[in-house]
């Protein structure tokens, strides 16, 4: 079951993705909540039948596509197919092609992670990506998007990432490849 995260409910799903995901890629908790304003993003609590929180899931919802910012299970649900299984359903349930962004394929958890999303449906296209800074006096991070339900070309490519930079993060590329905060 997939809940409707509020303002009123942010808290119970804040410490999830703080736990899951590294400070370069996850807004301060001011940042991120103020994000439930925006009428494209929307924030997703994963939940039993029973109501128990298992985790979580934010995408910005664009007219031909989600993106997915954010999907992390609690550490006690981890394994044994089960994230899996729940990303199958959002898959599913989302009903259109989903973008995400994964790490470079550096070293054996970002490659693990690439492959879970790969035995799931998703493709790796390796397009360059920065990721603009989520959070003050930080860098771009570069990053590929992973997209299902097929491989993207470079036109959609460059469609979806200048979506994704001007409405997520609030930044456009100058013609000299440069972001410049608009």
């Amino acid at each position: 079951m997939f809940e409707r995260i509020t303002k009123d409910t942010f808290e119970m799903v804040y410490p999830i993705l703080k736990e899951a995901f590294p400070v370069e890629e996850l807004r301060e908790k001011e940042r991120q909540k103020g994000l439930l304003d925006k009428k494209q993003y929307r924030l997703y609590g994963i939940k039993d039948d029973t109501g128990i929180l298992q985790g979580v899931f934010a995408m910005w919802d664009f007219d031909e596509f989600f993106y997915f910012e954010h999907f992390a299970i609690k550490p006690e649900f981890r394994n044994g197919g089960f994230g899996g299984r729940k990303l199958d359903e959002i898959v599913k349930w989302a009903g259109r092609p989903i973008v995400l962004e994964v790490e470079m394929p550096e070293d054996e958890l970002a490659q693990r992670r690439i492959g879970f999303y790969k035995r799931h449906g998703f493709y790796y296209n390796d397009y360059p990506y920065l990721q603009p800074p989520m959070r003050k006096d930080q860098g771009v991070l570069p990053l590929r998007l992973m997209t299902t339900p097929t491989e993207i070309s470079e036109d959609v490519f460059e469609k979806y990432k200048s979506l994704i930079h001007k409405v997520v993060y609030g930044y456009e590329e100058a013609r000299d490849g440069l972001l410049l905060w608009c």
